[in-house]
Order: C-alpha cells, then structure tokens, then sequence
C-alpha cells in the first residue's frame, strides 16, 4: 500500500497594506497545514515542537504555530461510487459502516455519506452515528455507468461550507482512479479546497480490473456473441476488456492527484481486507499528524507553493501540503484618503 501525502489549503488573503495616499480593506485568514512525521521506517514521530518545523511560502520563511491540541471535531463527507464499474467492488464495501465507524472515533465528530454514479445523489444529514446507515452504506444500490468524481467532489466541498469552520474539514473518496462524466474541472475544484480548507483521502480501485473481473461473473446474455465474418462467437467474458486494461493503465490516477494536491493521501484496493487495512493507517494518520498554522505574509493572488521541513532531523520524513490557493477576497477595495 502506497500513500502520498501533500497539501492545498485556505484562501490566503492580503492584511491592511498602506501604499502611499490607497488603502487596501481586507480581511486575514490563516492556511492550516496538518503534518505527518515518520521515520525512515514509517513509525510515527509524536515529540517535536514548534521549534522542530521551518515552514516557507513561495520561498519565504513562515511565523507558525502548532496545535498543542489537534483533536478538533472533524467534518467528514464520504463520496462512495456505485456507479460504473463500482459494482464489482460492492463485495469489499459489506463493512464499510463499521470501517467508517472506526475511523470516526469520537462522538464530537461527524459524518454525511453521499452515493455517485453519473452524478452525486442526495446527501445523508451529518451524524455521528454511522449505524443508522448500515444498510445503505454497506449495500447500496447499483448506480448508472457514469463516474463523476470531480461533480462529486463539488457537492462535497459545498456541503462542508456550512460546517463549522473550527472543524477539520475532510472528504473520504473512495473511486475508481479516473474521472468520467464530469462537468467539474480539476481547477474548479482546487479552488474550492482553498475557500473551505478541505483535505482530500482517497482510496481507489482499478476500473478496468474490477470490470475484467467482474466479466468472468455475469451471465452469458450480458456479453453478445461477437461477429466475426461469416460466424457467431459466444463471449463467455467481454474480450474488449483486455484492451480497457492496458489503456486504463495509461490513464492518470485523477481520484491519487486531487487527494495529493489537497494535502491528502491516497491508496488503492482490489478486496474488503485491503480496504479496511487502508482505511485503518488512515485513521491513525488522521488522529496523529501535527497540525501547523500560519498568517502569510505575501500578497500574491493564485498558487503558492509552501514547504515544511525540520530543523534538526533531515533524516526524518515529512509529509504536508505542498500548495495553497490565494485570492483577492470579494470584498476588498481600494479607497483615498
């Protein structure tokens, strides 16, 4: 299992600048930026401070600060495909209600699932009780051949907007790794994980496998007999799946780059066992990264590239949010004197 870990973040906006007779009115956020420690042989590092992080934007070195305290509430959207070729992985999804249930942990902290397929489908109200949604959660209902992971992505970011903004924010998408349908563009959605500072986990399975396996299961009538000049030749599995497999295998990982842009990180499945083992390493990353926070001092709208590293153990590894997105908030404006 392979995760990567990096960051996008907050709106980073300008604080009152004084430039001769204008005077620019805005407002100040801060940019959030949860932190792994591991050691080369990925144990968790838990006694570093402050003191221990150097944390520079676009160049520049931060004044941060560290959460004494990192067990804050934590808002968290599921995104569960069922739709495409998610059927053939319905199988690894029969406890998924207990597997959410572990990583929600304590009572403070809060749930909504959301099924897509083509589209995202109506949002359950946020709980911390995942067992009132065993059912749906752990057999859900077939969806259409679409896989719209950036839509979806959308609706979740807009459904985090009206959660607390003390919470962590979070979504778990849980896809195939490429996005088919959407009407969302990548940057539409990046910009968004900056207005709410959402981090992304993903955990993927592959489209084509899935749909290659699943082949050999269904009846014989859902794959026609194939035409081949003169005669009839019964398919007992569909033969164009070979060829989805290699060409899928040259496709990007969208669900792996959305997480790793966000600050996430990401892991692939192909059984029950491995996703509940993801999902396992995720909840003790969540609940064990250091959360650092600065005020950035550049007034630069767009991408800012942001690094974190240690002052005193190059040896260990680190594992942040490597971007942020900045802009000009709607309400600032200029005025003379």
């Amino acid at each position: 299992m392979r995760f990567l870990v990096a960051q996008f973040g907050l709106l980073a906006v300008l604080s009152g600048v004084a430039l001769a007779q204008t005077t620019l009115h805005t407002t100040t956020t801060l940019v959030v930026v949860p932190t792994l420690v591991q050691t080369q042989e990925k144990e968790l590092v838990f006694s570093l401070t402050g003191e221990d992080f150097v944390l520079t934007d676009n160049g520049v070195q931060q004044k941060i600060t560290l959460e004494e305290e990192s067990r804050r509430p934590l808002s968290l959207v599921v995104l569960m495909q069922t739709g495409g070729d998610a059927r053939g992985q319905f199988p690894s999804y029969a406890n998924l209600d207990k597997m959410l249930a572990s990583l929600l942990g304590d009572a403070s902290n809060e749930v909504s699932i959301v099924n897509f397929d083509s589209r995202p489908e109506a949002a359950s109200p946020f709980t911390s009780d995942v067992a009132q949604w065993s059912d749906a959660v752990d057999h859900p209902d077939e969806g259409d051949r679409g896989a719209a992971i950036f839509d979806s992505l959308a609706y979740g970011l807009d459904l985090l907007k009206n959660r607390s903004s003390s919470n962590q924010r979070a979504i778990l998408l849980i896809s195939q790794e490429h996005d088919e349908g959407s009407k969302t563009s990548l940057k539409d959605v990046v910009q968004e994980l900056g207005e709410t500072n959402t981090v992304i986990y993903s955990v993927t399975f592959s489209a084509e496998k899935t749909a290659a396996r699943q082949a050999f299961k269904d009846p014989a009538h859902l794959n026609p007999p194939l035409h081949v000049g003169e005669g009839n030749y019964q398919a007992y599995f569909n033969l164009s799946e070979p060829l989805r497999l290699i060409l899928g295998a040259i496709k990007k990982n969208t669900s792996a780059e959305v997480a790793t842009l966000s600050g996430g990180e990401w892991s692939s499945f192909d059984n029950q066992a491995e996703l509940e083992r993801n999902l396992g390493t995720l909840k003790n990353h969540l609940r064990n990264s250091y959360i650092l926070s600065f005020s950035p001092t550049s007034v630069d709208p767009g991408l800012h590239t942001i690094k974190v590293q240690l002052a005193h153990h190059p040896e260990m590894l680190v594992s942040a949010r490597s971007n942020y997105w900045s802009s000009e908030p709607p309400d600032s404006k200029m005025t003379k004197h």
